[in-house]
């Protein structure tokens, strides 16, 4: 039960950042909860391990405690809670390796998911074999990306944020984020070249 009976299941993220910085332990909690599915999935397909996830979030929340207090009250909660986990993640990215564990099927802004246009398949009806074949290779391709650009890819294409919402999870100009995505893109499409010009 809060400390604080101003806590409701309705309060705003931001409302309850405050009153995380006033010393109520429900706030986080509640917080933490909220988030539970949507950043823990993020973590989980970021890194590929469900138990990195699970360390990950619980220091993403550690230093949303710690920090609070430095929230920039202007700002909305969920780009910065993304912001410091991308951050911890980019720390483990350093020192391991890891891979996909869910294909990158979300529609881009022109409703096309990344398999189908890296695939060539352009989202239209076809064999699922051939789906599945593109998927893991698309997976092993984006293994192999710089750690800044694969952040961005998922980011999009696993948990949905938008180009802005984006930017300033990585602290980014939008441009930077576009410049981003469209080199991952580039990339990734070279990395399936050679699959293509089979026959």
């Amino acid at each position: 039960m809060s400390s604080d009976p101003g806590v409701r299941a309705g309060d705003s993220d931001e409302a309850l950042v405050a009153r995380l910085e006033g010393g109520d332990p429900a706030a986080l909690r509640q917080l933490m909860e909220r988030y539970r599915g949507p950043l823990h999935g993020y973590l989980c397909r970021l890194l590929g391990s469900s138990d990195d996830a699970d360390d990950l979030f619980q220091d993403t929340f550690v230093r949303v405690l710690r920090h609070a207090a430095r929230f920039d009250r202007g700002r909305s909660f969920r780009p910065w809670l993304y912001s410091i986990a991308t951050n911890l993640a980019r720390n483990t990215f350093r020192s391991r390796s890891y891979r996909d564990a869910v294909p990158l099927d979300r529609p881009d802004e022109d409703g096309c998911a990344l398999v189908a246009q890296l695939a060539g398949r352009g989202g239209a009806p076809g064999d699922a074999a051939e789906r599945s074949e593109a998927a893991g290779v698309v997976r092993a391709a984006v293994d192999e990306l710089p750690e800044k650009g694969r952040a961005a890819v998922v980011l999009f294409y696993y948990q949905g944020l938008s180009y802005d919402e984006i930017a300033e999870a990585l602290e980014i100009p939008v441009g930077t984020v576009k410049s981003r995505m469209h080199n991952a893109m580039t990339r990734l499409a070279r990395a399936l070249a050679p699959q293509e010009e089979l026959p």
